[in-house]
């Protein structure tokens, strides 16, 4: 499963191990953490040729994916050899834009399609439950004051829901892909998954309050994982066909405040 994550500043480092290969041989997909200068590393063995270091907010959790046959000893070398690297994102990833967590109150700051709203809660009669726009504000109108969270979120995936189809059909007919199926869920760490064997695609629901070109490039992303399952060269040559200037797109979309 490919996942696109946000604010993941990642580091995919070419760096094929002909010369090393020895008689180390690990399970694939085998998991641990190894601790370097103090700072602990996810360490996952997979059938890959090359290094793939990440960073991720809003914590500077660190991730690598590395070959089968890489030693405890080579990978800790190759570790510190971009330490420098290393601690830069680790600084950028822990000093990402996060917005607190949400109490779902009257006054509340929510985006909605890239656009800045504030909340406004109104308790009603159950059957008169509804979410709007009205002007600048989301309206809430609820049975009871704890229902907002639930009620916001829900509003959330049929707005998302309602925006894909016509941004996946496009991006099918585009790159010539069969039609898979996608639905919206909450994710924590990705803006969207791609099971190619499966013919499927999730969506995080977060995407419902950014930009309409930042969910597309999104869209486009996860679409092109049909062809190409990870991110190889040819990938991102497809992006570059197909939607020049997608690092544009996914800047501003790590730019935007992340709900925790």
């Amino acid at each position: 499963m490919n996942c696109t994550q946000w604010g993941v500043y990642v580091f995919e480092i070419s760096y094929y191990f002909a010369k090393y290969i020895g008689s180390v041989v690990f399970k694939e997909y085998e998991r641990k953490v190894m601790t370097i200068n103090g700072i602990e590393i996810e360490v996952e063995h997979k059938s890959i040729k090359h290094i793939h270091l990440s960073v991720y907010p809003p914590d500077g959790r660190i991730h690598v994916s590395v070959p089968q046959e890489t030693s405890d000893d080579q990978l800790r070398m190759f570790i510190l050899s971009k330490w420098v690297w290393l601690s830069e994102k680790i600084e950028t990833a822990t000093s990402n834009n996060i917005q607190s967590p949400r109490e779902y109150v009257s006054g509340e700051a929510h985006y909605f399609k890239g656009e800045l709203y504030r909340l406004r809660v109104e308790t009603c009669n159950p059957t008169m439950a509804k979410v709007s726009i009205q002007g600048d504000y989301i309206l809430v109108r609820c049975g009871k004051q704890i229902q907002a969270e639930k009620a916001l979120k829900q509003w959330y995936r049929e707005q998302l829901r309602a925006m894909l189809p016509p941004l996946v059909e496009r991006w099918v007919k585009r790159l010539g892909t069969p039609m898979p199926k996608y639905d919206v869920q909450a994710m924590k760490q990705c803006w969207g998954s791609c099971n190619k064997s499966k013919q499927m695609i999730l969506f995080n629901l977060e995407l419902a309050k950014k930009p309409l070109e930042c969910i597309e490039y999104i869209v486009a992303h996860e679409v092109t994982h049909l062809i190409e399952r990870t991110h190889t060269d040819r990938f991102y040559r497809l992006l570059d066909t197909y939607l020049p200037g997608w690092e544009r797109h996914k800047k501003q979309l790590d730019e935007f405040p992340i709900t925790i």
